[in-house]
């Protein structure tokens, strides 16, 4: 539905321009063209023909004319509207390449000389370019910056058109309360006197985009947008017809759209009514499949199904190409008509390959974000660190030239400490700055990870529970308990990855509370290896081997309790039977606790997932935190082993919870 909506912004305002009308004016502007002197005047007309046919080479030909032409005249107004022109040319023809090329030009003749109307407009362009191209969170920095820009310049269309940016955004990656308020912004910032044609282009803009959404809000801005083509209609003498029917046309569709999804029957029947008076087959392509699309749903709803299931076709013939995820959603429609039709046979696996292909979808947007964010994030901190030093000679320079002019001698001297201080803060720089990236590229790959497995894990429990709730009468007690256990599973593994997360971030940030107690380490063991058996429900055999009889330890027995358990049962199901040797022995020289366990899952190379590389992370962190060491061997031609150490000396774990505690205030 995002997509749609650029397109739509893109190609209805062109229709008024293709008509044997324009045709006719573009004949007369031709004859005149050559009779006319190097002045204002011929720029302008020039500009004319090139939008009589903005979608043709022959654009391309009365540009090139008009940039040279305006060049030779100085006239920087007609410079700026032939680059502005280029940029929406190759916006249209969906060339990334050339329409950046075309804007950089534009930006740097425009705000050079003042023309922020042509450049917001231009770099509108731009950024639903990076949209189109799922660039999204580098478009929400653009559009960002170029909303700081336009209210810098008091520049109302600037503001207005970077919060339409915002809004296609915010509306392609899913976020969309913030891409509806964008929009609602955006019509806000229409100054008293806009046209009736501004106001109806950005309400068009706004309900299209917001269809999906369900809100009071998004109905608002429907009866809105019908005021203002009424007014039209009735000013406006000369109202293109075409236009008439295909805006018309749009506004009934969303408004029977809204009435079937709040359950409004009785008012979508009047509305899918005028949807017919104004609707036909040579319509707009997006305008025609919304069309389809609204009628599958409600035939959906009345249960005529064999009706739903043609339109929902044909919704999906004209939608998939112009869809940003190949019309995904109204295959998932239709699948879910085949499924209240009773004919879960084709409903259930079809509705699994496009759940499937679905997920992949944004797990794939998901990432693109995730590299966007990364790499800005790289430049932002190489632009700063470049302005540190560049601020840092800047200072040294000018100390030095006041300190030799006032004499040399002392000059010297300071410079000799001045280089040998800057030595020892660089040095310090490049620490900090080798331990910042390091940090970065952790937590940057960390998200990416865990987004990914909270969304599968999600939507595992979203996909089953939506196929249990359709239509349970249809599915049998042997599926629905299968069902039920995938739900039930994945649920748990949430809950288990959300937990982990949380404790994960507690212990890097130094927010974890600590139960700290004096505790004999071998029943404590003991005890370990009980509740592991219990939970390995006898596919893990563990054999438990000390030479020591008693040792009292500092520790939070419940958190050392989760670490040492961790080691010796299977993170993910596993039905295969295993023996691991856990052994545990005294270092007296360095008063340490080694517990070795031998062959243990965690470890395996078969099961290093994500969710184990976030187990180990905490069990690191914690056995540090008391001043142990975690060490994992995963040589492929050992058996997969991870060593413990832990002080049993009162004072060194004391010591050590006490150089954390100091290490977390400083930071």
């Amino acid at each position: 539905m995002k997509r749609i909506g650029i397109f739509c912004i893109i190609l209805l305002g062109l229709i008024t321009i293709q008509t044997a009308q324009a045709m006719t004016v573009k004949d007369s502007l031709v004859q005149v063209l050559d009779t006319i002197p190097a002045n204002k005047t011929r720029l302008n007309v020039l500009y004319l023909l090139a939008y009589q046919d903005p979608m043709s080479p022959s654009c391309l030909n009365y540009l090139d004319r008009l940039l040279k032409e305006a060049a030779v005249q100085e006239d920087i107004e007609y410079q700026c509207l032939a680059m502005y022109a280029y940029v929406v040319y190759y916006f249209n023809h969906q060339d990334g390449k050339n329409t950046k090329l075309w804007m950089d030009k534009l930006t740097e003749i425009s705000l050079k000389h003042k023309y922020y109307n042509t450049y917001f407009s231009a770099k509108r362009a731009e950024i639903l370019m990076h949209i189109i191209e799922h660039k999204i969170e580098y478009s929400i920095t653009q559009a960002e910056e170029m909303y700081r820009l336009a209210s810098q310049t008091n520049n109302t269309q600037g503001m207005r058109y970077a919060k339409l940016c915002l809004m296609n955004a915010y509306l392609m990656s899913a976020r969309y309360k913030e891409g509806e308020n964008a929009g609602f912004e955006a019509y806000h910032l229409l100054p008293a006197t806009a046209s009736l044609e501004e106001r109806k282009d950005i309400l068009q803009e706004i309900s299209l985009a917001c269809a999906s959404i369900e809100s009071e809000e998004s109905l608002k801005y429907l009866k809105e947008f019908e005021i203002v083509l009424d007014k039209m209609s009735r000013q406006e003498a000369k109202f293109k017809l075409r236009i008439h029917h295909t805006s018309y046309l749009l506004l009934e569709t969303l408004y029977a759209n809204y009435y079937l999804q709040n359950g409004h029957i009785d008012e979508a029947r009047i509305h899918l009514k005028k949807m017919n008076e104004y609707f036909s087959p040579t319509d707009y392509i997006p305008c025609r499949g919304l069309y389809y699309d609204v009628y599958a749903q409600y035939y959906r709803i009345t249960q005529m199904y064999d009706k739903a299931l043609i339109y929902a076709d044909s919704a999906i013939n004209l939608l998939s190409g112009v869809s940003d995820n190949n019309g995904l959603d109204y295959r998932i429609k239709r699948a879910g008509i085949l499924a209240d039709a009773g004919r879960t046979d084709e409903a259930i696996p079809l509705l699994r390959n496009l759940l499937a292909k679905k997920d992949t979808f944004y797990q794939h947007l998901s990432t693109s974000q995730m590299e966007e964010i990364y790499e800005m994030k790289k430049i932002d901190e190489l632009l700063l660190e470049k302005e540190k030093h560049r601020s840092i000679i800047q200072t040294i320079e000018l100390a030095l030239i006041t300190i030799a002019l006032i004499i040399l001698i002392p000059a010297t001297i300071r410079i000799f400490y001045v280089k040998k201080r800057l030595k020892k803060e660089e040095e310090e720089i490049k620490k900090m700055t080798q331990i910042a990236e390091e940090a970065n590229e952790v937590k940057s790959h960390f998200l990416s990870n865990m987004s990914y497995d909270i969304r599968s894990t999600l939507n595992n429990v979203l996909g089953f529970s939506q196929l249990m709730t359709q239509d349970p009468n249809s599915i049998e007690t042997a599926q629905w308990k299968e069902y039920s256990e995938i739900v039930q599973t994945n649920s748990t593994e949430l809950i288990q990855l959300v937990n982990d997360i949380l404790d994960l971030s507690r212990l890097e940030a130094g927010k974890t509370k600590w139960q700290v107690q004096e505790y004999d380490i071998i029943p404590l063991c003991s005890d370990i290896v009980s509740i592991a058996q219990m939970r390995n429900k006898g596919k893990i055999q563990i054999d438990f081997k000390t030479t020591i009889k008693e040792q009292a330890s500092q520790l939070d027995i419940t958190r050392f309790t989760q670490v040492i358990v961790s080691t010796l049962i299977y993170p993910v199901p596993c039905d295969l039977q295993r023996h691991v040797t856990f052994s545990l022995y005294c270092n007296e020289q360095e008063k340490l606790l080694v517990f070795r366990i031998i062959n243990t899952p965690l470890a395996d190379a078969e099961f290093q997932i994500r969710k184990t590389d976030v187990r180990h992370r905490i069990n690191r962190l914690t056995i540090e935190y008391f001043g142990g060491t975690y060490t994992v061997i995963s040589n492929l031609k050992e058996e997969p082993t991870i060593i413990i150490t832990y002080p049993y000396s009162k004072s060194a774990a004391e010591d050590a919870v006490r150089d954390n505690f100091h290490r977390q205030i400083r930071l």
